[in-house]
């Protein structure tokens, strides 16, 4: 009987996350030691199963999103479609989305990036991450000149030139400032 529950035990810590790789990865994240992240990020991914449950408490997404965001961080665009993937599949973690504006930011995609942190705002209003982001890269404004169409070319000069901010927003300014 002890044997069977020590196979029980087994199996359940197969089936969790490393915890210690996420909490390296995230304060390497934060001290911008980006190369560092991703490795500790992909460890933590790879030790994570994808299913949704009990097991891992529906963190595979969001592991999934900071390792595609580090990965974008330090070149590599393949990690622009795990966090497309992982958003696709989220339904209640705002910071998935964070972490999708993120790269996409990080891709020179500004429309998308908005896009996602819409997404976030929708799918977690509550998350003080997003709704700063949202704030920072002014999400919500309306065109310039309201008596022509928002796709007009003179819509889009005078909205690049009105958001223009004094500081470049980075990524590391949307995630943790």
């Amino acid at each position: 009987m002890s044997g069977l529950r020590a196979g029980g035990a087994e199996t359940l810590a197969e089936t969790t996350m490393d915890t210690q790789a996420h909490k390296t990865a995230r304060d390497a994240l934060q001290a911008k030691d980006y190369k560092a992240a991703e490795r500790a990020f992909k460890i933590a991914f790879e030790s994570t199963p994808e299913i949704l449950d009990q097991a891992n408490n529906g963190q595979y997404n969001n592991i999934q999103s900071y390792y595609g965001l580090t990965q974008v961080i330090n070149s590599n665009e393949n990690g622009l479609l795990l966090c497309r993937d992982a958003a696709s599949k989220e339904t209640y973690d705002g910071d998935v989305f964070l972490n999708l504006a993120c790269a996409e930011l990080e891709s020179n995609n500004r429309k998308r990036a908005i896009e996602a942190i819409q997404q976030g705002m929708n799918i977690d209003p509550h998350n003080a991450r997003v709704r700063r982001a949202c704030a920072m890269l002014d999400c919500r404004k309306k065109c310039c000149l309201g008596f022509i169409p928002r796709q007009h070319r003179l819509n889009h000069f005078f909205g690049r030139f009105r958001r223009r901010p004094r500081e470049e927003i980075t990524v590391h300014g949307l995630l943790y400032e």
